[in-house]
């Protein structure tokens, strides 16, 4: 077993949750401690080779364990306005990485925007021969911190009860790299903001753990993989820690030790809760909600139908010999911004969603594509075009994790009584006129619809809901009305079906992602798990 103990030795744990820049991170995740490490083994100009062979050997071994405080105390989050960086420094040297980006770039557009940053640099760096113009003045003295523009900072923390937490690889030898882990976790000295100082290292006691890895979990923790080191290094190459990044990591569930073995199994959906190819918006168009089957059916496209659907197995393509089949496949499923007090609907990215039981051999053929899609289309940048039909294009980038709320699978996945549609339902049978006033017509439609509903959370989930509500208007913010949908499916010789928002209660906590109804494996009937109110 490998335990390293993590002391706050200030008492206090200073990270920003990677979704929400006003929230601390609680509990601290697997993938921001690797990190740690990792920049211990390069605190040296000559990298040593047994230290890094111990990262490359943990990064192979399963998500840890955690032992850590489960109530902690929050420090009120204020906004702080510090002043901005001296966007003046650089002067020469910035001029002359801007002209060696322009040389170097190959396409029209890298050309274009290198030449965009040598201009800037130029203008930015701060020369002067001779007598100062006004504008000089003007420049220098806003360099004087208490006249530099300020930009608003909040710095989130948590106080734990105990300042000691450890992660734990129960099944791990840490015997061949003991000593090159030791000397890694000495040389530890911050986790998350650098004010957050911390003592590391190995103990050799048993340590029980609060959290471990569970599929049934409600946290979902960054946590590392096979070629986290290799990522990291490739990212720092990138930006030189002085431009923005997102921390490479995969997403876990977790869930208390101790209920492991307790606790009554959740009804769960067909659909994987953690198993999902994430794809962030990077430009292009900024399309809402309701442009979701167009989207979806550009991901669809790009991936499966210029590969040909019969060459492929059919939890992929979605079709058997004898046309659609009845088993869970791939779902093509955008992902808008809703549910928040400023949401306004917007697709922030989309996501490839596998089913729960997808055979290990047709999981692998999906990633292939993927990575054939990426080697073939994607720009220098790494940046994929989703277009078709009347969407206009939209720039899409792979990613392991995202800071945007909507594209973390636990805001969709998450256990719940009550879900309420993102996206409407397309109903897999025709309830009747929601909208006519004549003899008890809408009402005896919508009791349909609610059937229907229900029989579709048994198909994906396992068990009917206790109480059903329909609408057509949206029930959360930032979803649209149905009229604002395009038809389902949209095919000609095909009747359009009739959509519908919807409140959904179980009886008990049920695990998503909920995928409902006729459109499910196109965006539609998108469910988003709510606290009740």
């Amino acid at each position: 077993m490998l335990a390293i103990e993590v002391e706050l030795l200030t008492g206090r744990y200073a990270a920003t949750a990677h979704n929400d820049r006003g929230r601390a991170e609680w509990p601290p995740h697997p993938a921001r401690f690797f990190s740690a490490l990792v920049a211990a083994l390069h605190d040296h100009n000559a990298v040593d080779t047994a230290e890094r062979a111990a990262l490359v050997w943990l990064e192979q071994q399963d998500a840890p364990s955690l032992r850590v405080d489960e109530a902690v105390g929050r420090r009120q989050v204020q906004d702080v306005y510090v002043p901005v960086n001296d966007v003046t420094l650089g002067g020469d040297e910035a001029i002359r990485d801007a002209q060696k980006k322009l040389t170097d770039a190959t396409s029209p557009a890298a050309k274009k925007k290198a030449k965009a940053a040598v201009a800037k640099a130029a203008k930015n760096a701060l020369t002067i021969d001779g007598e100062p113009s006004e504008k000089d003045l003007k420049t220098a003295i806003a360099l004087i911190p208490e006249r530099r523009t300020r930009q608003v900072r909040t710095f989130p923390v948590v106080l734990p009860e105990s300042p000691n937490f450890a992660f734990l690889w129960p099944k791990a030898d840490p015997s061949p790299h003991h000593d090159a882990l030791t000397r890694l976790c000495s040389r530890v000295t911050r986790l998350g903001h650098s004010s957050s100082l911390v003592r590391c290292t190995l103990v050799e006691r048993a340590v029980l753990p609060t959290l471990v890895p569970s599929d049934e979990g409600d946290i979902v923790l960054r946590v590392v993989g096979k070629g986290q080191l290799d990522r990291l290094d490739q990212s720092f190459e990138h930006h030189q820690g002085v431009k923005s990044r997102v921390l490479p990591a995969r997403p876990q569930r977790y869930g208390p030790a101790f209920e492991t073995t307790t606790r009554s199994p959740h009804a769960m959906s067909v659909f994987s809760s953690n198993d999902w190819i994430i794809f962030e918006r990077v430009g292009g168009s900024r399309p809402v909600a309701s442009r979701t089957t167009d989207l979806a059916r550009a991901l669809r496209g790009a991936l499966i139908e210029v590969h040909g659907n019969r060459d492929l197995p059919s939890t992929l393509s979605g079709h058997s010999a004898n046309g659609p089949t009845r088993q869970p496949h791939v779902a093509f499923v955008p992902l808008p911004f809703v549910g928040h007090e400023y949401a306004d609907g917007a697709l922030m990215g989309c996501a490839l969603v596998l089913p729960r039981e997808l055979p290990k051999n047709d999981r692998e053929l999906l990633l292939r594509l993927v990575a054939r899609w990426e080697k073939e289309r994607a720009n220098e940048r790494g940046n994929l075009t989703l277009a078709g039909g009347t969407l206009p294009p939209f720039h899409v980038r792979r990613v392991e994790v995202s800071a945007k709320v909507a594209l973390d699978p636990m805001r969709w996945c998450r256990s719940s009584k009550r879900f309420i549609t993102a996206t409407p339902i397309a109903l897999d049978k025709n309830p009747g006129n929601l909208r006519s006033n004549r003899d008890g017509t809408a009402h005896k439609a919508a009791l349909e619809a609610e059937q229907s509903i229900g029989l579709a959370c048994q198909q994906v989930v396992g068990v009917r809901p206790c109480s059903v509500g329909v609408s057509l208007a949206s029930l959360v913010p930032g979803a649209q009305h149905v009229r604002d949908f395009l038809p389902w499916p949209g095919r000609p010789g095909r009747t359009p079906r009739v959509r519908v928002h919807a409140d959904i209660q179980f009886a008990e906590p049920v695990s998503g992602p909920l995928l409902l109804g006729a459109g499910r494996y196109f965006g539609l009937g998108l469910c988003l798990p709510v606290e009740d109110r």
